[in-house]
């Protein structure tokens, strides 16, 4: 056996390697050994430069509530009691102000509707006297709570109509009214007769002065002359007493005229007080009636479809505060909401695209709704910033469907904010830790 040689011993020449290293030693490397690097950093560009050129937004999610601009309306009961009627049926149109629903209670409907036109009339009469002159208050009417406030209307319309029809006062008025036209007339005689005996005065006044002037010269006896003055001084005592009479006259008249005024006064008092207490009666009645109606009655709020729910036929027993029917109003614009948190919050603005995928309707079948974001409120609430959010095609999706108008739909909102490269968010990334 050969003694192992030493290292020194060993030459390049002697090298023993195996056929295999001797293969691969001999052929030239492949090329993509040989341009490996090249591709690598080619690679590495087309990285960097998709990196730069591909953008893509950041989503912030909200909770979306879609509602109507009139929203639907529920009509609660306002008292325990069985229904006496319904006066429409389920998904029936109905105008504002529409009967629906009656509760049962003691008054007749007909009944009320029969004298409420004549008691607000009475309320606004401006003619009060002539409109219940006129006026057709029945007796006999059912009208439940409102049976003891009616009584007294119609008392109080009778206590005025008595009046009207037994006026007293006119007739003392019109008697008044004569005896002032008699003293009139009696004035017009005494002023007439007045201007006569005054011509009268002034003749007598000049016979007895030509006569004092003959009893001086003695042409007349002292007899002639006492005879021309007592004549002279009856003249001027009629003349007087004429006066007296008008001013007596004048006076009786004045005494005539104030009676009538007070007369008048009184009868203005009373047929006041007459038609305040009617008009009092008349607006507790409609004051009740109101109550009345609230108590018993369901009238639609508005124009609009007319829904039942758990209620749709008489007798059924309906609790105080529980929902009887709902009347939707018909749908045209919508109000669109959102919420969404505190988080990312900063980043919304106006005129950013928000797609919604309603609840109800799976967004991989009808697809998504389109809408703008108009505004976000200034500050939050209970952690939570609001939305107003605009639709762009109404309730029409991306897919191409019409979602059905509903009064209120739910669902996820995705809010577009601004676009950024993945090179971007790289380096936003790198620079932030590196600030850290």
């Amino acid at each position: 056996m050969e003694a192992p040689r030493t290292l020194d011993e060993v030459r390049p020449e002697d090298d023993i390697r195996s056929e295999e290293v001797q293969e691969i030693m001999g052929r030239m490397p492949s090329w993509i050994i040989r341009r490996g690097i090249t591709l690598v950093a080619i690679l590495l560009l087309v990285l960097f430069v998709g990196a730069y050129f591909f953008k893509y937004p950041d989503i912030i999610p909200a909770r979306v509530t879609i509602s109507s601009a009139n929203p639907p309306v529920k009509l609660i009961a306002r008292s325990s009691l069985p229904i006496q009627g319904i006066f429409v049926k389920d998904n029936e149109m109905v105008q504002e102000g529409q009967l629906l629903c009656i509760l049962t209670n003691a008054a007749d409907y007909s009944d009320m509707q029969h004298i409420l036109p004549v008691v607000q009339q009475i309320d606004t009469a401006r003619d009060l006297a002539r409109l219940v002159a006129g006026a057709e208050v029945p007796t006999g009417l059912r009208l439940g709570d409102l049976q003891s406030v009616y009584a007294e209307l119609i008392l109080a319309v009778e206590d005025y109509r008595f009046y009207l029809k037994h006026n007293v006062y006119g007739a003392t008025v019109s008697n008044l009214e004569k005896q002032v036209s008699y003293n009139n007339q009696l004035n017009r005689e005494l002023s007439a007769k007045d201007k006569m005996l005054k011509e009268q005065l002034a003749l007598q006044h000049r016979r007895f002065s030509a006569d004092s002037d003959l009893v001086k010269n003695k042409v007349i006896s002292r007899v002639e002359y006492e005879q021309s003055r007592k004549q002279m001084l009856d003249q001027q005592m009629n003349t007087e007493g004429n006066k007296s009479s008008i001013i007596q006259n004048s006076l009786q008249q004045a005494q005539y005229e104030k009676s009538i005024t007070d007369i008048r006064q009184q009868q203005r008092s009373e047929e006041n007080t007459l038609q305040q207490k009617l008009k009092d009666v008349a607006s507790r009645f409609l004051g009740q009636y109101a109550q009345w109606e609230q108590s018993y009655i369901l009238r639609s709020p508005a124009a609009g479809k007319v829904t039942f729910f758990r209620y749709w036929k008489e007798n059924q027993f309906v609790q105080a505060g529980e929902g009887v029917m709902m009347v939707v109003p018909p749908t045209q614009e919508y109000v669109v909401r959102g919420d969404i948190g505190i988080d990312r919050s900063g980043k919304i603005e106006a005129g950013q695209q928000v797609l919604i995928k309603l609840t109800a309707y799976p967004f991989e079948e009808y697809g998504m709704l389109r809408g703008k974001v108009v505004s976000r409120s200034a500050v939050a609430m209970d952690s939570t910033f609001v939305l107003d959010i605009k639709l762009e095609n109404g309730l029409n999706t991306n897919a191409g469907k019409a979602i059905p108008g509903q009064p209120q739909l739910f669902g996820l909102g995705e809010i577009m904010t601004e676009d950024k490269s993945v090179l971007q968010r790289l380096f936003e990334k790198v620079y932030g830790k590196w600030r850290r």
